[in-house]
């Protein structure tokens, strides 16, 4: 009986830890409904969310003993903190949950180390930083996007004019629509842009780089990776050192298109009805034309002009060691 006392008692003790541990938060400020809000947290996860009142409300529960936050307006922009206690060793816990509710317009700034991060319904600018974090933005209709991190993955679903999304080790994915630019880097990450875009800046060092839905200039390269990239219109750089490349769509009229890599393959397939000059180079590799109705000026076995159309845009196609191919998609 004793024994059973003592274990009943622990798991009270226990109990009562874990309630402290998850301290409820529910706290409230009158904001600018045009102003800026800034969350800062080292771990757990912080959801930012848009509404229609002139507040930001924080809610949630805390991660720790002794962890509290402040949330404080500082000149009409309003800070979130949650602050740790000294020598706690902030950072290594894990079970912090926050929402931040902020006036809908209002730009957001959020800063983290570990924690993962999420903004959403917003139509302010949006900045969110982490250094192993994963950041996920989405649902927004705002005029500018960047988001950052180190090892953790960038997810944006995007109606804005601009974003910038980068990672070193994670991977980058950019969907939605954005009228002007994407930028979107990672270092051995995976980048994917799907989003209906004026003009792409993508690339990664050892992962493959996809872009989709392009409509107007690109510029893509990756070094140990492959490239590819579907839309309309297209026109720009794409490189890599020993993937492949492979571009499907139509080219804007009077664009130019340059295509180089290494040891890797180049495919390039246009639809019926394209007007191009293509100019193949490779040293060790095949040359091949599929493209009906093309006709095929061949200098030498290295080198190879292919004239679709009235040949409005211009392709280069180099590759050192690897096949060059057109088709007809």
């Amino acid at each position: 009986m004793r024994v059973k006392t003592m274990i009943a008692a622990a798991a009270l003790l226990g109990a009562g830890v874990s309630a402290a541990a998850a301290q409820q938060v529910n706290q409230s400020v009158a904001a600018d409904p045009t102003g800026t809000v800034e969350v800062h947290a080292v771990s757990g996860q912080i959801r930012v969310t848009g509404w229609t009142r002139n507040q930001v409300q924080v809610t949630g529960q805390l991660g720790g003993a002794g962890e509290r936050v402040e949330v404080d307006d500082e000149g009409g922009n309003v800070v979130v903190r949650v602050v740790y206690p000294r020598g706690h060793g902030s950072g290594s816990n894990r079970d912090l949950r926050l929402e931040v509710r902020v006036p809908v317009r209002n730009d957001v700034e959020v800063n983290t180390v570990s924690a993962d991060a999420q903004a959403e319904g917003l139509e302010g600018d949006v900045e969110v930083h982490s250094v192993s974090g994963a950041i996920r933005i989405a649902n927004n209709r705002s005029r500018e996007i960047g988001a950052d991190t180190k090892s953790g993955t960038v997810d944006v679903i995007a109606d804005a004019d601009r974003v910038e999304a980068n990672s070193v080790s994670g991977s980058v994915t950019v969907g939605g629509t954005v009228r002007d630019r994407v930028e979107a880097h990672s270092v051995s990450g995976v980048v994917r842009v799907t989003a209906a875009a004026g003009e792409v800046e993508a690339g990664s060092v050892s992962g493959s780089v996809e872009v989709a839905s392009m409509r107007g200039r690109a510029e893509v390269n990756s070094v140990s990776g492959d490239v590819r990239v579907t839309g309309r219109g297209l026109s720009g750089s794409f490189q890599t050192v020993s993937g492949e490349i492979t571009i499907i769509g139509d080219l804007a009229r009077g664009s130019d298109l340059e295509l180089t890599t290494h040891s890797g393959t180049i495919t390039l397939q246009m639809p019926a009805g394209a007007s191009a000059a293509v100019d193949f180079t490779t040293f060790s590799g095949d040359i091949e034309s599929d493209y009906p109705g093309a006709r095929v000026t061949r200098p030498s076995r290295r080198e190879a002009r292919v004239i679709i159309g009235g040949g409005d845009a211009r392709v280069t196609a180099q590759t050192f060691s690897g096949d060059v191919r057109l088709l007809r998609r």
